[in-house]
C-alpha cells in the first residue's frame, strides 16, 4: 500500500504547474520562466512568474506563491485534501478516502457540504431526464429545441420533475441533511406544517459550474404544459447566492468555454443558457453567458486571464443599451476591450446557427462589432441631431461627459484615455485639451467633499498610526514595520524613510538567510565574525516577524537534522497545514537569492554572512537597549549619583552577552549577580 506522504509527492510531480496554471491564466514564455496576470489581485501588467524548473510560481506583486497544490487551493477555495484528490484525478492517481482525510475522519466545511449537496442534485436532475415516463416532456422540448445528446452530456442538464416534493422526498429516503439543501436554495420549508418543497419544479435544468466543472448551482427554465407551476412563474429561475455562489461574477458556460477563450483571445457573452448551449454545439466553444446581469467588474476579472476583447450579443432593445452602457463602464475601468455585435434580423443564436451559411453570418457579426464607445456614441449623435438648439447641445455633451467623469476616465492607462479623448474631440468638435479640462473639473466636482474637522486633521492621531495586530507581517507591504520596538516608536510619529529603508533591510536579510540555507544547507554550521557558529548564535524567534520565526523554525530543524531541505517538500507540508502566508515567504526568499545569479559557493556565503551580520546587529541594538534599562533598573544608585557604577554594569552586561549568545542572555547574567 502506497504511504500517503508517497501519494502527495506523486500527485505534486505528476502535475505540471505550467499546464495547471495554463489552464486558468494565458502565460508567456519570459527567459527561463513564463509569465502572466496574477488572478489573486487586479494585475494590470503580468507579475505572476512560473518556473517550469522548479515547479513554483511568484507574484512579485501581492506576494502570492507556492506549488500545484497552492495554486489549486487558492484559485479553486480547496482544501488540501479536496486539492489533493483534484489534482490526482487530473493526473489519472487514485485518491482513496482515507488518504484524502489523512487516515483521520474529519468534518467538511460548510462548502464542502455546499458542493456535495450540489452534486447530489445534479445527479438527481439528470437520472431524472433519463426516466423513460418522468423525463419524457423534457426530451420532447430538448429535441424541439435540437439539443444533441452530446451536449446534454457536456452540460449536464437535467430535469427536475412536475411535482412539488420529489426531490423533497428523495433526500428524506436517504436520510441527507436538509440544511445544506435548504441554504443550496434546492428545497424550502413550508410556510405551514412540516415539511419541505421542492424549489425547482417542471423545468429543464442547466447546472452552474465553477472553473473544475462542478455544480455550484442551477438555473431552471420552465417547460410548457406543466400541471404544478404557476403561470406566473418566472421563465428562468437561478439559485440564490452562497458561499459557492457569486451571480455577479460567475459566467455560464466558462469551464467548456476556456479554452477556445485562450485560443481566440476572444470571449463572446449571449444572454442565455440554451444560447451557450446551442452556440458550442454548431462549434463556436468560445462563448458564455450572464445570469441575468449585465457585465461586472467581477465578470471582467474572471475572464481577463483568458481573453483580451469581449463581444457582446445583445438585442437592439432597450435592455441591449443598458447592457452596451454597462459594457462602457466596464471598458473605462478595466483592461479588456468591449465590443457590441447585433445579430442579423434580431435572430437568437440558436437560429442564427441553425441557417445553412449560419456559423459564417455569426462570425461576420463578431468581426463587425462594434467597439462599446462607438455604439454610445452613435446613440449620443443621434440624441444630438434630434436635439437642435446649442444650449440642448451644451447641455446633452456636459452629461455624457460627466457620466464619462464618474465611470472613472481619468484613471484609465494614458494611452486608453488618449483613444478616448481623441474619439470625443470628434464627437463633440472640441480639441482634447478641453476635453480634458472638461472631465477633470466633472469629476473633481463628482468626488465626496471632506469635512472641516476632517480636512484639519494633520498630522495623523496616534490610532491611525497604529499597525493592525491581526496582520501577518509576510502579507503585509514591503514597506510596513515589523520590528516591535520601531514598531511602538511609529504610534508616536510617521514613519521615517530612514526606518522604511531598515525595515526592508531587515526583511530582505531574513529572506536571504532561508533562500540561502534552502540551497547550501552547509551554510548553517560556518563561524561568523565573533567566533560563533551560525546555528548557536541565530536560533528560531530570532528574526523580526512571526511568519519568519515559524518558517526559520521549519528550516532549522531539517537543517540541525542533517537533512536538505527540499522545496517542493517544504511548499507542500506548508499547504498542508494551512500556512499559506508561510509558502508565500519561502518562494518569495527563493526568489531573493534566484535574482542575485549567484555562480560561485563564496559568492552565497557572502550574501549569507552579510544578511546574518544586519540581523545580529539589530539584536545587539535591542539588547543594548534591554542591557541599559536593567542597569538603570538594578543599581541602587539614585539618577543624580555616581554614572561610572551605572556605565560598567552596562559594559559587564554586555560582555557576557558576546560571549554567551544563548537565548536567556542578559536575564541569565543578572539573576546570577543577585
Amino acid at each position: 500500500m502506497i504511504d500517503r506522504d508517497d501519494l502527495k509527492r506523486q500527485v505534486q510531480e505528476a502535475t505540471d504547474i505550467i499546464e495547471l496554471i495554463g489552464e486558468q491564466v494565458t502565460l508567456r514564455p519570459k527567459g527561463k520562466e513564463f509569465a502572466g496576470l496574477c488572478p489573486f489581485h487586479e494585475d494590470r501588467n503580468p507579475s505572476m512568474f512560473v518556473s517550469p524548473q522548479k515547479q513554483i510560481y511568484k507574484c512579485f506583486v501581492c506576494g502570492a506563491g507556492g506549488d500545484v497544490f497552492s495554486f489549486a487551493m487558492n484559485y479553486h477555495k480547496l482544501s488540501f485534501p479536496e486539492a489533493l484528490k483534484v489534482l490526482g484525478e487530473r493526473a489519472g492517481i487514485e485518491i482513496r478516502e482515507s488518504y484524502q482525510q489523512g487516515g483521520e475522519p474529519g468534518q467538511p466545511s460548510p462548502r464542502q457540504k455546499l458542493t456535495e449537496a450540489n452534486k447530489c442534485a445534479c445527479s438527481f436532475f439528470q437520472r431524472q431526464l433519463e426516466h423513460p415516463q418522468i423525463g419524457q416532456k423534457a426530451r420532447d422540448y430538448i429535441a424541439g429545441r435540437g439539443i444533441s445528446p452530446q451536449m446534454i452530456e457536456e452540460f449536464q442538464v437535467g430535469y427536475a420533475p412536475d411535482a412539488w416534493e420529489d426531490f423533497a422526498g428523495y433526500l428524506n429516503q436517504r436520510h441527507l441533511p436538509v440544511e445544506d439543501y435548504i441554504t443550496a436554495g434546492l428545497v424550502s420549508p413550508r410556510s405551514s406544517g412540516e415539511g419541505l418543497f421542492d424549489r425547482m419544479r417542471h423545468r429543464l435544468i442547466f447546472p452552474i459550474c465553477d472553473a473544475l466543472g462542478r455544480s455550484i448551482a442551477f438555473g431552471g427554465r420552465i417547460l410548457p404544459d406543466g400541471t404544478i407551476n404557476d403561470k406566473n412563474e418566472a421563465k428562468y429561475l437561478n439559485s440564490p447566492e452562497t458561499p459557492l455562489f457569486n451571480k455577479s461574477a460567475t459566467l455560464y458556460g466558462l469551464h467548456l468555454a476556456k479554452q477556445s477563450i485562450l485560443q481566440t483571445r476572444t470571449a463572446v457573452i449571449v444572454e442565455g443558457y440554451t444560447d451557450v448551449v446551442a452556440c458550442h454545439q454548431h462549434g463556436v466553444r468560445n462563448v458564455v453567458a450572464t445570469l441575468g446581469t449585465a457585465l461586472t467588474k467581477e465578470h471582467v476579472h474572471a475572464l481577463r486571464h483568458f481573453a483580451e476583447k469581449v463581444v457582446l450579443i445583445f438585442d437592439a432593445d432597450d435592455a441591449g443599451q443598458k447592457a452596451a452602457d454597462r459594457a462602457v463602464e466596464v471598458f473605462i475601468g478595466g483592461t479588456l476591450d468591449v465590443s457590441i455585435a447585433v445579430l442579423a434580423n434580431k435572430m437568437d443564436p440558436d437560429e442564427l446557427l441553425a441557417l445553412p451559411d449560419g456559423n459564417e453570418q455569426w462570425q461576420q457579426a463578431i468581426k463587425d462589432s462594434r467597439d462599446a464607445l462607438d455604439y454610445q456614441f452613435d446613440r449620443m449623435k443621434d440624441q444630438s441631431q434630434d436635439n437642435d438648439t446649442v444650449a440642448g447641445r451644451q447641455r446633452l455633451t456636459e452629461e455624457y461627459l460627466r457620466k464619462l467623469a464618474q465611470q472613472g476616465l481619468e484613471k484609465m492607462s494614458p494611452l486608453r484615455r488618449g483613444l478616448v479623448y481623441d474619439r470625443l474631440s470628434h464627437l463633440v468638435h472640441l480639441d482634447e485639451k478641453t476635453i480634458g479640462q472638461m472631465v477633470s473639473r466633472l469629476a473633481q466636482s463628482a468626488r465626496p467633499v471632506a469635512s472641516r474637522s476632517q480636512q484639519k486633521r494633520s498630522p495623523a492621531s496616534p490610532q491611525e498610526m497604529q499597525m493592525p495586530t491581526d496582520m501577518d507581517p509576510a502579507l503585509m507591504d514591503p514597506d510596513s514595520p515589523h520590528d516591535s520596538d520601531l514598531a511602538m516608536e511609529s504610534q508616536q510619529a510617521p514613519v521615517s524613510r530612514a526606518y522604511k529603508a531598515r525595515s526592508r533591510a531587515l526583511n530582505l536579510a531574513e529572506r536571504q538567510i532561508l533562500g540561502c540555507l534552502l540551497h547550501e544547507p552547509g551554510l548553517f554550521r560556518i563561524k561568523l565574525d565573533d567566533g560563533h557558529a551560525f546555528e548557536e548564535i541565530i536560533i528560531p524567534g530570532d528574526m523580526t516577524s512571526d511568519a519568519a520565526n515559524a518558517l526559520y523554525h521549519v528550516v532549522y530543524e531539517r537543517v540541525a537534522a542533517g537533512e536538505k531541505p527540499r522545496l517542493s517538500s517544504l511548499l507542500m507540508e506548508l499547504m498542508e497545514s494551512g500556512r499559506q502566508d508561510l509558502a508565500n515567504l519561502l518562494t518569495q526568499a527563493d526568489a531573493d537569492i534566484e535574482k542575485l545569479n549567484i555562480v560561485e559557493p563564496q559568492e552565497m556565503e557572502n550574501v549569507f554572512r552579510q544578511a546574518a551580520r544586519a540581523l545580529l546587529q539589530l539584536r545587539l541594538d535591542s539588547d543594548y537597549r534591554q542591557a541599559r534599562d536593567l542597569a538603570l533598573g538594578q543599581s541602587d544608585i539614585s539618577e543624580q549619583g555616581d554614572s561610572q557604577q551605572q556605565e560598567h554594569l552596562l559594559r559587564q552586561l554586555m560582555e557576557h552577552h558576546r560571549d554567551n549568545p544563548s537565548p536567556v542572555r542578559i536575564a541569565g547574567f543578572t539573576r546570577g549577580k543577585n
